[in-house]
């Protein structure tokens, strides 16, 4: 199915409003991930703009409404937004009630997304250094430890950062430190607004550091547009900046951060850079749109870069956020952005609507019911090891062999 042969889909857009818990009194840096006004806006608007329907759903609490009371029937597709707001696996909470209601949606599934929270597991040997990709040493301090694991701490400087959040959430001037004092100080700290969190601890890498925005799905994904921080070493004189990117200057409303979007792509160090992103990309299945953080290690012309973290739901706020503006410098207009997500979904898409899918699915439930079995007890006393070997026929005649446990 593509988006030519449905020239209106019926979209729903899930999406946290950060002005929704910011009413509730959470804290700024407690909402730092949570969807921006003027983002859904801008994505509603640009799918209308696009000829598609869009129903807005504000968070988990209304979809679960929408999925219990059934009236997601006549939705082609779920456009998401949401990166959760409670538990260390909340960006996958999403897309694991449309997976099981088996309602397609945007980016990456429910496995992906839970890999990706966590990064302890991301840059651990199992994912991204088994396929080579090159991540900065690291330990992690359990939550519940109070003592400090020196023999295994990476070389200072240190960064400290909680194990399970985005958008900096935790990252301020404490977090890159140079000695134990400062590793304690930042930790305590760390423990005192993220107290079921782990605490990760890897080596500060000083080098050049990149958002790569990539466009597809696995190996099928290319880089579409690279932003580059600039921080201290740049030569830039503002007090404020830091050598890293804090909470506070993403904040889409008083942005401190500066950067560069306009790139040579020829520069050696931007395709190493690219190739690294895109392999990262690749081994954890990522979908359809996102970016790769990568920093390099030092500043020198042979520096190796390292995979930061993996954002397999990244922020599509027009003029700030590093995806549409890296596509936008390269090309891609908004709306051609969000009409490529679009058919990478349809592309893995069985064509119809919600209803459909969701009436297939009930049918066959409703088979696998019904289904007789007709045992006929087989291989001698039809006993293995305690367990009866049968045989038997679906309604449809289908000859299986099962296994029935048999007790006393």
């Amino acid at each position: 199915m593509s988006i030519k042969d449905s020239s209106r889909l019926n979209i729903a857009l899930v999406a946290e409003r950060r002005s929704h818990y910011l009413k509730l009194d959470y804290s700024d840096e407690e909402c730092a991930a949570l969807t921006h006004e003027g983002e859904i806006g801008a994505v509603a608007a640009a799918l209308q703009s696009l000829g598609h329907h869009v129903t807005l759903v504000p968070g988990l609490p209304s979809l679960a409404e929408h999925l219990v009371t059934g009236s997601f029937k006549n939705w082609d597709l779920v456009f998401n937004l949401a990166q959760g707001f409670n538990g260390p696996a909340r960006e996958a909470h999403v897309p694991a009630l449309l997976e099981a209601y088996s309602i397609p949606h945007t980016f990456s599934d429910t496995a992906t997304m839970a890999l990706c929270q966590d990064k302890r597991n991301t840059k651990a040997s199992i994912v991204l250094n088994h396929h080579g990709v090159p991540t900065a040493p690291f330990t992690v301090i359990p939550r519940d430890k109070l003592s400090m694991p020196t023999a295994s701490l990476p070389k200072y400087p240190l960064f400290a950062k909680p194990v399970a959040e985005g958008s900096s959430k935790g990252i301020d001037t404490f977090n890159k430190v140079n000695n134990g004092a400062e590793l304690e100080l930042a930790i305590q700290k760390l423990r005192t607004t993220f107290p079921d969190q782990d605490i990760l601890v890897k080596r500060f890498l000083a080098g050049r550091e990149l958002t790569v925005s990539i466009l597809g799905t696995g190996v099928d994904g290319r880089v579409i547009g690279i932003r580059e921080h600039l921080f201290k070493r740049n030569g830039l004189d503002d007090d404020d900046l830091e050598d890293f990117a804090s909470w506070r200057g993403k904040l889409s409303n008083e942005c401190r951060l500066r950067y560069n979007d306009v790139h040579d792509m020829d520069d050696p160090q931007l395709q190493t850079a690219s190739r690294v992103a895109l392999d990262a990309w690749a081994a954890l299945g990522c979908r359809d749109a996102g970016r790769v953080d990568i920093r390099f290690d030092t500043e020198e012309a042979d520096a190796v870069p390292n995979v930061l973290e993996v954002n397999p739901i990244a922020g599509l706020l027009p003029g700030h956020s590093p995806l549409p503006a890296s596509a936008e410098v390269n090309g891609l207009a908004f709306e051609s952005l969000l009409t490529a997500i679009l058919q990478s979904v349809l592309s893995r898409t069985t064509p119809g609507t919600a209803a459909r899918r969701y009436q297939q699915q009930q049918e066959l439930r409703a088979r696998a019911a019904d289904a007789t079995c007709h045992l006929a007890v087989s291989h001698g006393d039809g006993l293995t090891n305690g367990i009866a070997v049968v045989d038997y026929q679906d309604e449809n005649g289908l000859c299986c062999q099962g296994q029935n446990s048999r007790h006393g």
